[in-house]
């Protein structure tokens, strides 16, 4: 599917992470494969109910897919559904997979140590409808099991397929990644455990040093992503022989979903920018008090900032520059989601093309 020079974000499946794909160049979308995590249906706090059906929650994934993303290959994780979900008779697997054939996109199936027997047995039918293998993604304390590579071939051979067709996926989470070198030795342990490397049909590597909360921050921050310190090392002390992993990480964002009841939050406004080896974050009042209008200031603070980009980088710093210049709407939550997400993912974009190409 692709080689160690791409670059494959974990999003959750949300308005703001799909319309910041869809608003990439040609260019980067080549680049990339998603894995979406499908969240769960939300709960309504006020009434004490979840907020919709599963069957309306999941319904429009084919068509939403397909318009946002096309054809293009992705990864489908459905870690935040509970087992014991159906929708209309089907397993949830089965029930998106059907609509994603049905709009001629191309997905595959995420499947991991954890996934029970009725999931892979949906699996395996996906995977024999579509013919396109599976993803496995395993994670820090899967390598504490007494034989990882007996697991590993015990999970493939139950949905019936073979290394070769199987795309694997370390994710480190939220790591410790500091300090950084020992982190490094460490993951060259674990990356020595992981049977037969070269055989993957693809290998990536997927971490997050996004932090938990802003609220402790300055008005304005820089914050180090370790996960691609951490990885730019782990490639400089790769043999010869070894196989360059590729780079996967969570955006801007924390691998943690966290629901919250926003009767009683009061969301900050910020900015998130990705920049060389860091973020820079700028932080402001909440929204609900303040409105939005601060991004304004927000934005102008950013734009004279020596490492903006430029309008031309991307959708996301062409917005920037408008909303700064007052040409462009200040928008809401979700609006600054995309545009964090699409500045994150062409910076990475970027970077990788620099990085390989040295």
């Amino acid at each position: 599917m692709f080689q160690h020079n791409h670059y494959v974000p974990v999003l959750k499946w949300k308005m703001g992470e799909y319309q910041a794909l869809s608003r990439l160049s040609e260019q980067a979308k080549g680049k990339i494969t998603p894995l979406f995590e499908i969240p769960p249906v939300g709960f309504d706090f006020e009434s004490g109910e979840d907020r919709e059906s599963w069957a309306s929650h999941l319904g429009d994934f084919g068509r939403r897919l397909g318009s946002k993303w096309q054809s293009r290959p992705c990864f489908v994780d459905l870690k935040y559904i509970p087992k014991e979900v159906r929708v209309a008779g089907q397993h949830p697997l089965e029930f998106i997979f059907s609509q994603v054939r049905d709009v001629g996109s191309t997905a595959v199936p995420v499947l991991s140590m954890a996934s029970d027997r009725q999931f892979l047995q949906a699996a395996a039918r996906v995977i024999r409808a579509d013919e396109r293998g599976a993803a496995l993604r395993i994670t820090l304390s899967d390598f504490d099991e007494d034989d990882l590579a007996l697991d590993i071939e015990n999970r493939l051979s139950s949905v019936r397929t073979a290394i070769t067709e199987t795309d694997l996926i370390v994710d480190l989470g939220a790591a410790n990644f500091v300090p950084v070198k020992a982190f490094v030795r460490s993951l060259g342990i674990l990356y020595e455990m992981i049977p037969t490397p070269n055989r993957w049909r693809t290998l990536t590597i997927v971490g997050s040093s996004y932090p938990q909360t802003v609220a402790g921050l300055d008005p304005e921050s820089l914050v180090t992503r370790y996960e691609w310190l951490a990885y730019k090392a782990f490639i400089g002390i790769l043999g010869r022989d070894s196989r360059i992993p590729t780079f996967g990480d969570y955006a801007a964002a924390t691998p943690e979903l966290v629901e919250l009841d926003m009767r009683l939050i009061k969301p900050l406004a910020k900015l998130r920018y990705t920049i060389d080896d860091q973020w820079y974050i700028a932080v402001g009042k909440n929204v609900r008090s303040n409105g939005f209008g601060q991004y304004r200031d927000m934005c102008a603070k950013l734009i004279r900032q020596p490492f903006f980009s430029g309008r031309r980088f991307s959708e996301a710093d062409r917005y920037i520059e408008d909303c700064a210049k007052g040409t462009e709407k200040t928008g809401n939550l979700s609006t600054w989601v995309w545009v964090a997400t699409n500045r994150h993912l062409t910076k990475v974009v970027y970077d990788l093309a620099n990085l390989y190409a040295s």
